[in-house]
């Protein structure tokens, strides 16, 4: 899966990201996901601090999420500043549409640009990996679509 295109990369990179945290895999829930990991993960397939300033309000589609999120895990004051847009952008983005995701990502966490363009980044199961390029084939017209943001994006 390596390319030679920063753009393409990066866009991998936040589908791996996504993946990880998909319902599609083993039924997979965002709720099971401690603070930690959802960091540790964003850390690994993003990199880059949020520069989306911090949502103080929670979209009405997302406050029984979020309060079955922060009594399951209780650590809201600890990681309400570092984790809540991550989780908006995850909750909001959970049918993997690419340009869907691209536009959340810019609302929630900051521009795509910023996403780590390392190609080929390890860390998902070969099943998963695997579940990734079904993502992308499915995605292929809107993989275009959001490549060709990004690079008008980088024009401007």
């Amino acid at each position: 899966m390596v390319s030679l295109n920063k753009e393409y990369n990066q866009i991998v990179n936040l589908t791996k990201f996504n993946v990880n945290f998909s319902k599609f895999i083993h039924n997979n829930d965002l709720l099971s996901h401690s603070p930690d990991y959802i960091l540790e993960k964003y850390n690994h397939w993003i990199g880059f601090e949020p520069t989306v300033e911090h949502k103080m309000y929670t979209p009405d589609d997302m406050i029984d999420f979020f309060l079955n999120y922060w009594k399951r895990w209780r650590v809201y004051e600890k990681y309400s500043l570092e984790v809540k847009n991550i989780l908006m952008y995850l909750y909001s983005t959970r049918r993997m549409n690419l340009v869907q995701m691209s536009e959340k990502f810019e609302e929630y966490i900051g521009p795509m640009n910023l996403i780590s363009d390392v190609p080929d980044k390890r860390g998902l199961h070969h099943l998963t990996e695997r579940f990734v390029n079904e993502v992308l084939e499915k995605n292929k017209d809107n993989v275009k679509v959001v490549l060709r943001d990004m690079k008008i994006g980088s024009i401007i």
